[in-house]
C-alpha cells in the first residue's frame, strides 16, 4: 500500500492524491507527477485501530452486548484516537518522504 502525492513541476505545488484525481495539477492545470510513498507501520496501525473503532461502534449502535460494560466505551474512543495519532504520525512521515522526493523530479 502507498501514500500517493501530487507533484506538479510548474508550480512546485506537493499535495496528497486525492482517489479521484487524475494526474492533471489542481492550480494550472499541466501534467503532474505522482509520488508513492510505502506505508510504515504506522499506517497499518491506524488501519488496525479503525476497524477496532468501527466494530465497537456497529456493535454500540446495534446493542449486542460485548459483556465488557463500561470499558467497551473506552476501547472504543481510544481505538479511534489511537486511530487519529497514527494517522497523523503518518501523514506526516510520507510528507517529509515526499517533499524528499519532490525534490529529484523534475
Amino acid at each position: 500500500m502507498y501514500v500517493r502525492f501530487i507533484y506538479c513541476p510548474e508550480c512546485k505545488e506537493l499535495r496528497p492524491k486525492s482517489w479521484y484525481h487524475y494526474g492533471d495539477c489542481i492550480l494550472c492545470g499541466k501534467k503532474s507527477v505522482t509520488i508513492n510513498i510505502p506505508m510504515s507501520i504506522f499506517g497499518y496501525l491506524m488501519y488496525a485501530f479503525s476497524a477496532v473503532g468501527i466494530i465497537f461502534v456497529a456493535y454500540e449502535i446495534a446493542g449486542i452486548q460485548t459483556g465488557l460494560g463500561d470499558l467497551r466505551l473506552f476501547i472504543m474512543f481510544g481505538a479511534i484516537i489511537a486511530a487519529l495519532v497514527f494517522s497523523y504520525i503518518e501523514t506526516n512521515r510520507a510528507t517529509e518522504l515526499a517533499v524528499e522526493k519532490a525534490g529529484k523530479v523534475r
